[in-house]
């Protein structure tokens, strides 16, 4: 087993990582497009798109999943090369201390965009889509005082203290888990450290090894996370409170632990990425309109009381978590064979991607509630939406954060590089020419 020295990186897996991230934006960016816009979310377009809804599902049960299987992946990087104190000291700098950060400072502005349009849903009256809970905090603030602005408003909510009491994780529930996932490596390392050498810790690793470099690397671990599906609704739920929602958690600590594996195993982490390419074309050519059809046809079944429910949600499932694998798999793959060597854009952008995602929703909001009036196409107004966002995002990272403490907190410390001064000479040669 290759052993990478300290200074290695995955080039390839820290831009898959980012692509991951900003797949995030691009898909909160989508979500107001929605024909089935989320009940939690403020803001509902006049113009909706279905292939926005189609964009959520098949990006809404791949993408976290993958995240996850990365940060196993690096975390057991981070505690074969540093210990479990190391590994410990990094993920605080790295994970808890953002997610703090994001709490204090990200997240209230998320809160005050989002009930503005929400006060602004209900001034307005027939608002497509489900009710809020954030809905009906507006509501009430508007009933009670109903010659305010909706500035007016947010501020008395805010200095009512309203807003601490009701402070959402909203997208920072991926540090949450992984906060989570690290406390759980931190309490049972020391465990199955005492398993080292024994035949079982053998055996486990050498069925490990088969299982990557056999042809079941994708159809074995659909089959074991196939159970964890059963407590979810029609799609793999997203955690919306702070008291974990342990089917949740499960099911994400079993990528969490797959990419845990498959460092320890790393000399087979090209395997596991191979026929990338069919894995894709199967997954979004066969697996992913079935899986639609399946969603979509047993929603509507189960919403009018008709029989055959369940047998569809297990199809759907046993269809979700291949194509799941599979699109992991994937991507694995297309990143190795395509991003192996180092590019400084693909590296600006895979250092700039964790910013990018903490700070999305708020521009996001602005940006959808701005246009959502618009008689405009809705795939126009999408676009838009989301290279306004990302312009933002990158200009935002590149001026504020890159060089900053926040930037040191997120990637490590850059030096802004300096311009080389023009001699009086070559200036004076410039100038003859």
């Amino acid at each position: 087993m290759s052993t990478p020295a300290p200074s290695d990186r995955y080039h390839a897996l820290d831009s898959l990582r980012g692509f991951a991230m900003f797949l995030g934006v691009v898909l909160h960016a989508a979500i107001s497009f929605m024909v089935n816009v989320p009940a939690f979310w403020p803001v509902r377009d006049l113009e909706p798109v279905p292939l926005a809804d189609v964009f959520l599902i098949a990006v809404h049960d791949f993408r976290m999943q993958l995240f996850f299987v990365l940060a196993g992946f690096f975390g057991c990087l981070l505690y074969q090369r540093y210990g479990l104190v190391g590994m410990l000291k990094h993920r605080a700098k790295r994970v808890a201390l953002p997610f703090v950060l994001a709490l204090v400072f990200i997240v209230p502005t998320v809160q005050v965009t989002g009930l503005y349009a929400e006060i602004e849903n209900v001034r307005a009256g027939a608002v497509r889509g489900p009710e809020s809970v954030a809905r009906g905090v507006a509501a009430k603030l508007v009933a009670a005082n109903p010659e305010a602005s909706a500035p007016q408003l947010i501020l008395d909510y805010v200095l009512a203290g309203e807003a601490v009491a009701r402070l959402p994780l909203v997208h920072l529930w991926f540090l949450y888990y992984l906060l989570l996932f690290t406390i759980a490596v931190a309490v049972l390392a020391p465990l199955l450290g005492r398993f080292t050498g024994t035949r079982l810790l053998l055996v486990t690793d050498a069925a490990f090894r088969r299982l990557i470099a056999g042809s079941g690397r994708v159809l074995v671990p659909a089959v074991l996370t196939f159970p964890l599906m059963l407590p979810m609704t029609w799609v793999v739920d997203t955690p919306s409170q702070w008291n974990p929602q342990w089917h949740i958690v499960g099911y994400y600590f079993a990528f969490f632990c797959f990419g845990w594996m498959l460092y320890r195993h790393r000399d087979l982490a090209t395997a596991f990425g191979h026929r990338w390419r069919l894995h894709l074309l199967i997954a979004n050519t066969v697996l992913l309109p079935l899986m639609l059809g399946l969603v979509v046809k047993g929603y509507e079944a189960e919403r009018a009381g008709k029989d055959g429910v369940l047998a569809m949600k297990l199809a759907g499932y046993a269809v979700s978590v291949l194509y799941t694998w599979l699109m992991v798999a994937g991507l694995w793959g297309g990143f190795l064979h395509l991003f192996a060597r180092e590019r400084a854009w693909v590296r600006y952008l895979a250092d700039s991607a964790y910013w990018c995602y903490l700070a999305s929703i708020t521009p996001i909001f602005v940006f959808q509630f701005l246009v959502r009036d618009w008689p405009a196409p809705g795939f126009l107004k999408c676009g838009l939406v989301t290279l306004a966002t990302l312009a933002v995002l990158l200009l935002s990272y590149e001026y504020c954060v890159r060089y900053s403490v926040i930037g040191a907190i997120l990637n490590g410390r850059k030096i802004r590089p300096k311009r080389s001064p023009v001699s009086s000479e070559s200036a004076a040669t410039g100038a003859a020419a």
